[in-house]
């Protein structure tokens, strides 16, 4: 369950080295130049991670995070949201969970706030932990598949408690016993979780939408088609007078995929025809189409096209000259 972290132009690699006793914890401190800080503390069991995330920001913050392995995570929005920009299904908001199969391969996230404020906890397994304790059934067999599956917290409390628990009395313990403490309370987490999912067909995101609210999310796809430089959900909302959670949900019902996903869209085939039609620079028009740091840019790019931006135009000169 080792990963890298990049907050605008630094990297941070998390990696966990279990002692004798088979665990291993870490608090990381990271912060930028705006305000955003994020507070990890990492604890590193066999075959487990468990991730409890507190962050603070003046508004949506994006930074990468790249998994070295294939993890099964379950992941809860306790304060704040977050939205991949590449994963429709990896937008979560507060007071949802989900459970998924994170592959090794890098994430871009767009981290929003509650009033400043943002909170998080994540339980990661390696497949093959999941694999042999936790697949009884169609439900859980379907994300080693690929399967995304959500549901709230308030469809059983517990979920909560058990979170609370395990952060105010980790500490109660140590060496071998806050192992076994933290693994038995991780598999009550995982264990009450998927009991929500299998009693649910299916989680029901979906908001009963208004015509004022159909025409606001029409408004605000006109909007990011005209100017899709360092929009924002907050802004975009209060631009069209409709709630964020009636816009993300909203455009993805009517659209058939997320404000991010629509935009990443479009910020990339701008991209490519600038790289086609002009010899402005990789950087200048990451600024172009609304990136802060050109190296975001570069792995957008490459997962949207599967190159890089400096590869593409070098394919495209050469078959001009050809």
């Amino acid at each position: 369950m080792e990963y890298k972290m990049t907050i605008d132009t630094s990297n941070y690699h998390i990696k966990g080295n279990l002692d004798h006793l088979g665990i291993f914890e870490r608090k990381d401190i990271l912060s930028d130049n705006d305000g955003f800080d994020i507070t990890l503390n990492n604890v590193f069991l066999n075959g487990i991670h468990l991730k409890w995330g507190q962050y603070k920001s003046k508004g949506v913050k994006t930074y990468s995070v790249a998994p070295e392995k294939e993890t099964i995570v379950a992941h809860f929005c306790l304060r704040g949201s977050c939205v991949s920009e590449y994963k429709n299904a990896l937008n979560i908001q507060r007071g949802e969970c989900m459970l998924f199969k994170e592959e090794k391969e890098e994430y871009l996230f767009h981290m929003d706030v509650d009033h400043g404020m943002g909170e998080f906890f994540e339980v990661s397994f390696s497949p093959e932990s999941y694999a042999a304790n936790y697949c009884e059934g169609y439900v859980t067999d379907e994300v080693l598949d690929g399967k995304e599956l959500f549901t709230s917290l308030a469809k059983d409390p517990l979920m909560w408690t058990i979170i609370t628990e395990m952060y105010q009395r980790k500490d109660n313990y140590s060496g071998k016993l806050k192992r076994l403490y933290l693994e038995s309370k991780a598999s009550e987490l995982l264990l009450t979780q998927i009991s929500c999912f299998s009693k649910q067909s299916k989680y029901d995101r979906s908001l009963k939408l208004r015509q004022s609210d159909i025409e606001a999310i029409h408004y605000v796809k006109e909007l990011i088609s005209k100017d899709f430089d360092h929009l924002t959900i907050p802004d975009l909302a209060l631009s069209a007078g409709i709630n964020q959670t009636k816009l993300k949900t909203g455009f993805k019902e009517i659209f058939g995929q997320t404000v991010f996903g629509f935009l990443s869209n479009l910020r990339m085939d701008k991209a490519k025809e600038l790289l086609v039609s002009t010899d402005i620079s990789i950087s200048e028009i990451a600024t172009m189409i609304g990136y802060n740091y050109s190296q975001h840019f570069v792995n957008a790019f490459k997962k949207h096209f599967g190159c890089t931006p400096g590869e593409f135009r070098g394919s495209v000169k050469q078959t001009v000259i050809r």
